[in-house]
């Protein structure tokens, strides 16, 4: 036989009759007195008079040493009044007598040392499921907790529609459940969405019973009782088992943006969304924003305070962008799909591993997301939003639609068209990933063929040598320009290189990158224009050749002097598109006899280098 104690699924013990145990007798016990009590109308109205009625007269009540009408009398109040008063002592007594040794159920106290076996136990979807929890999720909660130990700055930057809203309501509610004495400011877009966010947490501690019996014991709940004289709105409230007196500040209060936060000390400041693209077209509002959040939020913060700023990129010049630049505060930048991908974009659903979200925001979804955004001229801001990249107007070098008309389905990786001379480029890395861009390129023409990338991890010398054996091999590629920053000028310098290159007769140059990086003519946005004229050919005609390419282009789109220049850009892969720059030099030598016979000068616009020799690095 099972035991009839509220929630348990014990089998009775040979020898008792209806329960395993004395606390679950004494639960049950409660549950029929509070189902007696709530019978009784007003039950919970206590009055202004209560406290005076608990301590004078319901003990005379009790002995009948009083009647109702009487005790009214006195407090000038009507009979009902005082019998609702009665009840609400009555009720206030069990629950009382039934915490006296109560003892938290041990898969509550358990759940307060995990985020998601909380959320599991305690909270249900619409439809009754549980919320799902992933990876990324756990990294955020992981990162918060990080920030609230050490009384850091966390800085979630999270693609929309990827369950934080959720995940912070219920993070809030288990730090109240572990904490009781903890002070929360949420922070939203305006005081309209910080009191919705706070009220979405207040309803959980209000309703969910589950919560509240595991956590209050029988009878109590987190609500304070109405003589406590605190408050309890979504503007701000304050739970009832604080364990500390003389806390000022409420567990929960909402902020909007731009709004007073007058004399409140917080532990935890979270900043849910509170830039959107609306607010952030304008520079003075931009601005203002800046200002709020320094001289008015940021002055809430002490030593022990954590402050976490969740969003998702509306503007380059938007708070988070200068956020990115604070050494102080952490940050997680999410893509809704990884930009590394090399996946052809067609192959809708081959793309999972490669979404934040697979389970629930698939690569149809967002394809669809910025098909919508793209007909209505958003794309700038679908990247900004799902895949918070973030530019400068007008600082992109390259255009998705010059470098799309340059594919050609009928070339492939690997093939060489007649009349053409290969060179390569190399830059290496010394760890991470090293890349190697083969060209091509036909004097005669201009034209540039993508022969073949190689952009592998690991990196150093050993790399280098292996690329350099491997496409000589393949294609008998005698032309190499390496980068020599830095560390980078043993790659020449190496005797096996160097033995390698003079057995069969390949011929490697070195590549200095400084200023001439962003060169507006000679620098990496000069290939630009090759797209724009269709001089590059990409091949497009197979799955290989489609992946290779596709590396290539994401780089492309992505490189800017923003993006390679701004620590707030960090992240941005340009290894590829370096490689396939240092070549260029040496492509327009072999059209300099060319020029020189119809009178072109060679002029570089830093026009303080006198260039003696194409060959040269003049931006040295």
């Amino acid at each position: 036989m099972k035991c009839e104690g509220p929630r348990c699924q014990k089998k009775v013990p040979s020898g008792k009759r209806k329960f395993c145990s004395t606390k679950c007798r004494r639960a049950a016990q409660y549950q029929r007195s509070k189902k007696t009590i709530q019978e009784v109308p007003g039950e919970k109205l206590r009055g202004q008079h209560y406290e005076r009625f608990v301590e004078e007269f319901a003990p005379l009540i009790d002995k009948k040493e009083m009647t109702h009408k009487e005790v009214a009398e006195i407090l000038e109040v009507n009979k009902s009044s005082v019998t609702r008063m009665y009840s609400a002592y009555k009720e206030d007594k069990i629950i009382l007598k039934a915490q006296e040794n109560w003892e938290a159920p041990s898969e509550a106290t358990k759940s307060l040392k995990s985020f998601k076996e909380f959320r599991d136990l305690y909270f249900r979807t619409e439809t009754g499921d549980r919320y799902e929890t992933a990876d990324f999720h756990e990294k955020w909660i992981n990162s918060i907790i990080k920030a609230i130990e050490e009384g850091g700055e966390q800085m979630i930057l999270s693609p929309p529609r990827h369950g934080k809203t959720d995940l912070l309501t219920h993070f809030a509610v288990w730090q109240i459940c572990k904490n009781p004495n903890i002070r929360i400011m949420w922070v939203g877009g305006n005081e309209e969405i910080s009191k919705n966010a706070v009220g979405a947490v207040l309803d959980h501690l209000e309703n969910n019973e589950t919560l509240k019996e595991d956590f209050c014991g029988p009878g109590g709940q987190f609500q304070p009782k109405v003589r406590s004289g605190k408050s309890w709105s979504s503007g701000q409230f304050t739970v009832a088992n604080r364990t500390v007196t003389g806390i000022k500040s409420p567990t929960m209060v909402a902020v909007g943006k731009g709004g007073k936060i007058l004399s409140r000390d917080c532990d935890l400041i979270i900043a849910d969304d509170i830039e959107d693209h609306g607010t952030t077209v304008q520079p003075s509002a931009r601005e203002q924003t800046r200002q709020w959040w320094t001289t008015t939020l940021s002055s809430r913060k002490e030593e022990h305070t954590a402050v976490v700023v969740i969003g998702s990129r509306q503007n380059p010049e938007d708070l988070y962008n200068f956020l990115l630049e604070n050494p102080e505060m952490k940050t997680i930048v999410e893509e809704a799909h990884n930009s590394e991908c090399v996946l052809p974009e067609n192959e809708i659903d081959k793309h999972i591993d490669c979404m934040l979200w697979a389970s629930k925001r698939s690569y149809k979804w967002l394809v669809s997301r910025k098909t919508a955004a793209e007909t209505t001229g958003g794309k700038a801001i679908f990247e900004m939003v799902y895949l918070n990249k973030a530019f400068v107007d007008g600082i992109t070098m390259f255009n998705s639609e010059d470098i799309d008309q340059c594919r050609d389905v009928n070339r492939r990786i690997g093939h060489i068209p007649a009349g053409t001379h290969l060179i390569a480029g190399l830059d290496p890395a010394s760890t991470g990933f090293q890349a190697c861009v083969l060209w091509a390129a036909n004097p005669d023409t201009g034209a540039l063929y993508l022969v073949d990338i190689e952009n592998e991890e690991g990196g150093g010398v050993i790399q280098a040598r292996e690329s350099i054996k491997k496409w000589y091999e393949m294609y008998g590629l005698a032309h190499w320009v390496i980068e020599e920053n830095g560390f980078q000028k043993a790659i020449r310098q190496d005797d096996k290189i160097k033995d390698y290159c003079a057995r069969f007769g390949i011929y490697t140059e070195g590549h200095q990158t400084q200023r001439n990086k962003f060169d507006p003519i000679f620098g990496v946005g000069s290939m630009a224009q090759l797209f724009k004229e269709q001089l590059i050919n990409l091949p497009y005609g197979d799955t290989d050749s489609e992946i290779k390419s596709n590396i290539y282009r994401r780089q492309l789109i992505y490189f800017s002097s923003a993006a390679n220049k701004a620590k707030s850009n960090k992240g941005y892969k340009s290894d590829v598109v370096m490689a396939s720059w240092f070549p260029l030099k040496v492509i327009r030598r072999l059209g300099k006899e060319r020029l020189a016979e119809v009178g072109l000068e060679y002029k570089p616009s830093y026009g303080e280098w006198d260039i003696s020799n194409i060959n040269e690095a003049p931006w040295s």
